[in-house]
């Protein structure tokens, strides 16, 4: 992400990360067919992120590697308050950040 440290949550930072996480995933899925039908991602679970840009970033990285990305928008019919009662039901941890450095760096400033 050198270059783009400053950029704001949601701005050109999030759609590298995007097309990173969502490429290597789809990379592994073309030579691991046989295991899986698809590939989907959490991060639409997030108030904070773009989901449609995330469908067509997954819908580009499949149609690169020839596999299957599955759309998905997880915030729909309540999906972020359902995985936030859902963590605490079942004591999992919830990092209150995306997962960037960058994005936490800026959480804390």
């Amino acid at each position: 992400m050198k270059g783009l440290e400053n950029e704001k949550e949601g701005g050109a930072r999030c759609t590298a990360c995007f097309d990173l996480r969502l490429e290597k995933t789809a990379e592994y899925l073309s030579s691991h067919k046989d295991d899986y039908d698809f590939f989907a991602t959490t991060l639409t679970v997030s108030p904070h992120k773009n989901a449609p840009l995330i469908n067509e970033v997954g819908n580009k990285m499949g149609d690169k590697y020839g596999v299957q990305y599955l759309e998905s928008d997880f915030k729909k019919k309540d999906g972020y308050l359902r995985s936030i009662r859902l963590s605490k039901a079942l004591g999992l941890y919830r990092q209150d950040y995306c997962g960037c450095t960058y994005s936490n760096w800026h959480k804390d400033n």
